[in-house]
């Protein structure tokens, strides 16, 4: 679990383990400079082994054991300089470049998009940012995997500015290992950013399939019960919501 912008100096081992639920977990941080910024990573004491540490400016992040193999997982919290950020990710392609012994994943906020598509509003930036951060994914290796659910991960106060700033880049042999489909960006909640979820087709298969057969057209009040049963079930909310609520109750 990769947190950003976390606005604590230090973070305390009782705090993680109320986000976390269990007693099985580690994590390390990075304080927060005045009243912004910090990180925070968190992950499963159980199954994983973390063997080092590695930080910078912007980053955080570690090179970890897990089955059998060596993961190095970085997590992202950019300037919104230009110049900060062509530092960041100066210094990650030569990291990268040096640890050749492991499978890697950056994730966080990239405050940065790779193009118009992905920036909406008044706070849009030249070509220059989104060539440059494309050609940084392009230089790492790695791989950006389409979204699932919604197009941008950080909204304005205003709802008139949005943008993509939160992702995950990963090795493309993970894609195929893993069985990665995508990446899922939820709904925001305290916070101006949405959760992003890496998803993996051979971990959550989602709901079931409906299965329908067709001879129950010949029963002649099969039509009048269907439609008595759908309009039976109430589910307030946007329409991709009610209509999935209503398939998969």
């Amino acid at each position: 679990m990769l947190i950003q912008e976390t606005k604590l100096k230090e973070v305390s081992e009782s705090f993680v383990h109320c986000m976390w639920g269990n007693k099985e977990f580690d994590f390390s941080y990075k304080g927060a400079e005045g009243l912004s910024g910090g990180m925070l990573t968190i992950w499963n004491s159980k199954t994983v082994t973390a063997l080092f540490l590695f930080r910078g400016k912007g980053f955080i992040g570690h090179k970890f054991s897990w089955k059998g193999g060596n993961y190095y997982i970085v997590n992202i919290y950019s300037s919104c300089s230009l110049c900060d950020n062509r530092e960041l990710w100066s210094g990650l392609l030569s990291l990268k470049h040096s640890f050749l012994d492991g499978e890697w994943i950056i994730g966080g906020d990239f405050n940065a998009v790779k193009s118009r598509s992905e920036r909406v509003g008044r706070f849009g930036r030249s070509s220059v940012e989104w060539r440059e951060f494309s050609n940084f994914i392009e230089e790492s290796g790695l791989v950006d995997v389409s979204c699932k659910g919604k197009r941008f991960s950080w909204f304005c106060g205003d709802g008139k500015s949005k943008s993509r700033l939160d992702r995950f880049l990963v090795e493309d042999s993970l894609v195929s290992s893993w069985g990665v489909v995508g990446q899922m960006i939820g709904l925001r909640d305290i916070s101006d950013h949405c959760p992003v979820w890496l998803m993996s087709d051979k971990e959550d298969w989602g709901p079931k399939p409906f299965r329908f057969n067709n001879e129950w057209f010949a029963d002649d009040n099969f039509i009048t019960f269907v439609e008595k049963e759908w309009r039976g079930l109430e589910v307030a909310g946007r329409g991709d919501f009610v209509l999935k609520e209503k398939f998969c109750p």
